[in-house]
C-alpha cells in the first residue's frame, strides 16, 4: 500500500523532480494565494461603495478590457524577450500596484474611481504577463512533463483559490479588506525570489531563436494563422470564446449569490469561492496523475462544468450551493487545464507565446464583455437565473464542439494525448 501510494504521488507531483519548476511552483503556491485575497477582497470591496451588481461587472471589465484590446501584443512581446527576465519585470510591477491601493484603502482614502484604475493597471501588466508566464512553463520542464507541469499549476492557483477567498472572507469581516491588498503585495516577493535563483544553464530553451524578421502585426498574423489551421487548437479557442464570455463570470456569479441570493454575507462568500476551488483543486490532481490532454476530455469537462454551476445556482442554501460548486470545480479545472495542455502541446515553440495570447485573449479577453452582461442578467433576473444561464450556455458550448470535433479531427494515426511540436531541448 505505501508503495503504491508512494508511485502515484511521484507519478502526479512528477514535475517537482525539476528544480527550476519546483522554486516557481512554491513560489506561485503564495504569490495566487495573495491574488486571491485581493480579488475576493476588490469584489467585496466595490459593492460596499456602490452596492450595485452592474458596478461590480464593470470591475471587472476594467481589470480584463486590456487583455481585449492588446493581448496578442502581449504574445509577440512574450515570443520576443527572454521570458525569465520578463516575469521578474511583471512580478515587481504587479506588487507595486497592489501596495498602492493597499495603502489608499487603509488610510480610507479610497474611491471607487481609484480601484478601477488600480485593476486596469493589473490588467495592463497582465497583457505581457500571462502570454510569458504560460510560455515559461515548457522551458522549465521540457516536452516530457509539460501536461503534468500544466495540471500542477492549476493545483497551485486551484488549491490558493481555496484558502484565499475563506481567508479573505475572514479578514474582510474582522479587520476590513486594506490587510488583504497588503499581503498580496508582499506575496509576489516570493515568485521574484524563485525566478531571481533559478539555473539559467538548466532551462529547456528553443532549438532555434527567436524570429526577428517581420514587424508586429506580421508576427500576430502568424500566431493566429497557425492556429486556425490546427483543428485542436481551433477547438479549443471557439469553446473558451463562448464559455469565457458566458460561463466564466465568478467575480460575478459568486459575490452576488452570497450577497442576494443566499444572504450569507462575507464569510459565506469566501466559503462558497473556496468550495469552488476545492473541487477545482482535485480535478487538477487527477489530470496531473493521468498526464493526458484529450479532446474528448476537453469536452467531458466542460458539459459537467455547465451543469452542476447551473445546479449551484439554484441551490437552497450555503451547503449545498458549496457541494455543487465544488463539482462545478471539478469540471471547470479538468476544461481549462486540459485546453492549456493541448494548446501548449500542438504549437512550435517559436510561436508559444503568440498562440497562447491567442487562447488568453478569448479565456481573459471576453470577460469585460461577460461580466456587465451577467451582471445585468443578475440584477434583472436574479442570481439564480443568471448562473443557470451561464451553466446551459457551457452545456450546449460542449456539443457543439463534440459536433465540430467529429468533422475537423484529423484523420489517419492520431494521438489523443498530442505532441509537443518543434518541442524545446536543453
Amino acid at each position: 500500500m505505501t508503495g503504491t501510494f508512494r508511485g502515484v504521488t511521484q507519478r502526479t507531483f512528477q514535475a517537482l523532480s525539476t528544480r527550476n519548476y519546483r522554486l516557481f511552483f512554491g513560489g506561485q503556491l503564495i504569490s495566487v494565494t495573495g491574488s486571491w485575497l485581493q480579488s475576493t477582497a476588490q469584489a467585496w470591496l466595490i459593492l460596499d461603495l456602490t452596492h450595485s451588481a452592474f458596478m461590480l461587472g464593470l470591475l471587472v471589465t476594467a481589470q480584463f478590457l486590456p487583455n481585449l484590446l492588446f493581448q496578442p501584443l502581449g504574445g509577440v512581446i512574450a515570443d520576443r524577450f527572454p521570458k525569465r527576465r520578463m516575469l521578474v519585470f511583471t512580478q515587481t510591477s504587479f506588487a507595486l500596484v497592489a501596495a498602492i491601493l493597499g495603502v489608499t484603502v487603509g488610510l480610507h482614502l479610497v474611491q471607487t474611481w481609484e480601484v478601477f484604475v488600480v485593476v486596469l493597471a493589473f490588467g495592463l501588466i497582465n497583457v505581457v504577463d500571462g502570454p510569458t508566464r504560460q510560455a515559461f512553463v515548457p522551458e522549465m520542464v521540457g516536452a516530457d512533463q509539460l501536461p503534468n507541469a500544466v495540471a500542477l499549476n492549476s493545483t497551485v492557483f486551484n488549491g490558493a483559490r481555496v484558502v484565499g477567498p475563506a481567508v479573505g472572507g475572514i479578514l474582510i469581516a474582522t479587520v476590513g479588506t486594506a490587510l488583504c491588498f497588503d499581503l498580496n503585495a508582499i506575496s509576489y516577493l516570493a515568485v521574484i525570489a524563485a525566478l531571481l535563483w533559478m539555473q539559467p544553464r538548466e532551462l529547456h530553451l528553443p532549438k532555434r531563436p527567436r524570429p526577428a524578421a517581420g514587424g508586429t502585426f506580421a508576427q500576430i498574423r502568424e500566431g493566429a494563422a497557425y492556429a486556425r489551421h490546427t483543428p485542436e487548437v481551433t477547438l479549443v479557442i471557439l469553446l473558451m470564446l463562448v464559455v469565457g464570455t458566458f460561463s466564466y463570470n465568478f467575480s460575478v456569479f459568486i459575490p452576488a449569490l452570497a450577497r442576494n441570493g443566499l444572504h450569507v454575507g462575507a464569510t459565506g462568500f469566501g466559503f462558497l469561492s473556496g468550495a469552488l476551488g476545492a473541487g477545482a483543486l482535485i480535478g487538477a490532481l487527477g489530470v496531473a496523475y493521468t498526464g493526458r490532454a484529450a479532446v474528448p476530455a476537453l469536452l467531458a469537462g466542460c458539459a459537467i462544468f455547465g451543469a452542476f454551476l447551473a445546479a449551484a445556482g439554484q441551490a437552497p442554501g450555503l451547503v449545498p450551493a458549496m457541494i455543487l460548486l465544488a463539482m462545478a470545480g471539478v469540471g471547470m479545472i479538468i476544461f481549462s487545464a486540459t485546453s492549456n495542455s493541448i494548446i501548449q502541446m500542438h504549437t512550435p515553440s517559436r510561436l508559444r507565446g503568440r498562440v497562447m495570447a491567442l487562447y488568453l485573449w478569448v479565456f481573459l479577453g471576453t470577460t469585460p464583455i461577460g461580466s456587465p452582461l451577467t451582471g445585468l442578467v443578475e440584477q434583472s433576473l436574479g442570481s439564480h437565473a443568471a448562473m443557470g444561464i451561464g451553466g446551459l450556455v457551457a452545456m450546449l458550448t460542449a456539443g457543439l464542439g463534440a459536433v465540430y470535433w467529429l468533422r475537423h479531427r484529423p484523420r489517419g494515426d492520431y494521438a489523443s494525448s498530442g505532441s509537443l511540436m518543434d518541442a524545446p531541448t536543453a
